[in-house]
C-alpha cells in the first residue's frame, strides 16, 4: 500500500512515533529529553523501551497495575507538534509534559517542581492550534483536572508544588534572552520583554503540548523542574534528584488520570 504524502500513515502505523493504533496506554507522559524517556525506569515497574525514531523515544513501565507511556518530543515546538498529534491518533487520551524551565522570578529555586496553569501565546507551532473557544477558553490553558490531580497527588507524597505560568520560545539563546557576542542589546530588551509578560519560567515546548492537546481532545498539562534561575543567575548542576521527584508526581498523577487504574497489565 503506497503511503500517501497528505497524510503519511500507513496500516496504523504512526509516521514518526515508533507505534501502532492501539498499542499504547491511555495516559503518555512527554520529556522533551530522549535520555530522560529512560529515567522513567526509576519510578515504573517492568519500564522497556518500545522504540526509537530521531527525537522520539517511546517506553511503557507500570504504576501500581496502571500501564503508562513515556515518549519524548525533542526540543522546542515543531517536534511536540508531531508527538502530540500522533499519540492521539495513536490512542492517547491524556498528555502530561515533564520537562524543565528557566526561572523568571527569584522566588522560584532551582529544584522547584512546577505545575503549570497555562502558557502565553508565541510559539510559531502552537498557533495554529490555540484559538480560544467559543466561550472564550485560553486554548493555552492546561486542564483543570490534571492541575487538581497533580496537587492532589503533591501533597499525598510530601513534594512541593508551585504553581506557575510560563512562555515558551522557540528560541533558546536571542529568544530567551541569552546573550551573544554583538546581540548583547537585543538580548537584553527580549529578557525584559519575557519579564513583562507576567510569567514565571520560559521554556520550549510546553505551550505547544497545551494547544495542540487541547484541539486534539485530549487533557493536557505540565510538570516542569526549574533547572536555572534567570533572576538570580543560578544553574542547577546535577538537576537527576528534582528529575526523579517530578517524574514519581508525574507517574502517580498519570495513573490517577488513567481509566485503566488499579487494571493489571
Amino acid at each position: 500500500m503506497a503511503r500517501s504524502a497528505r497524510d503519511p500513515w500507513r496500516d496504523g502505523a504512526a509516521p514518526h512515533l515508533p507505534a501502532r493504533t492501539g498499542t499504547l496506554p491511555p495516559v503518555c507522559l512527554l520529556p522533551g529529553d530522549p535520555a530522560r524517556v529512560d529515567l522513567a525506569a526509576a519510578v515504573l515497574d517492568g519500564f522497556e523501551i518500545v522504540g526509537h525514531n530521531r527525537e522520539f523515544r517511546l517506553g511503557t513501565g507500570c504504576l501500581d497495575g496502571t500501564r503508562i507511556a513515556v515518549c519524548s518530543t525533542g526540543i522546542g515546538g515543531p517536534s511536540a507538534e508531531i508527538a502530540v498529534v500522533e499519540l492521539a491518533r495513536l490512542g492517547v487520551t491524556t498528555v502530561l509534559r515533564t520537562g524543565g524551565m528557566g526561572a523568571l522570578r527569584a522566588r522560584i529555586a532551582p529544584g522547584s517542581v512546577c505545575a503549570v496553569t497555562r502558557a502565553v501565546p508565541g510559539g510559531g507551532a502552537a498557533a495554529p492550534y490555540a484559538a480560544d473557544d467559543d466561550e472564550g477558553e485560553d486554548g493555552r490553558a492546561a486542564d483543570p483536572e490534571v492541575l487538581r490531580r497533580l496537587g492532589a497527588e503533591a501533597a499525598s507524597l510530601g513534594i512541593g508544588l508551585t504553581e506557575v505560568a510560563v512562555a515558551s520560545a522557540d528560541s533558546y539563546y536571542l529568544g530567551q534572552g541569552r546573550p551573544l557576542a554583538g546581540y548583547e542589546r537585543t538580548a537584553a530588551a527580549r529578557y525584559e520583554e519575557l519579564r513583562a509578560l507576567g510569567v514565571d519560567g520560559v521554556d520550549m515546548e510546553t505551550e505547544t503540548v497545551l494547544a495542540v492537546g487541547r484541539a486534539m481532545g485530549l487533557r493536557a498539562g505540565a510538570v516542569l523542574v526549574a533547572h536555572a534561575n534567570r533572576a538570580t543567575d543560578a544553574w542547577l548542576e546535577d538537576y537527576e534528584p528534582a528529575q526523579l521527584a517530578m517524574l514519581r508526581l508525574a507517574a502517580h498523577t498519570a495513573r490517577s488520570l488513567s481509566p485503566d487504574a488499579g487494571e493489571s497489565s
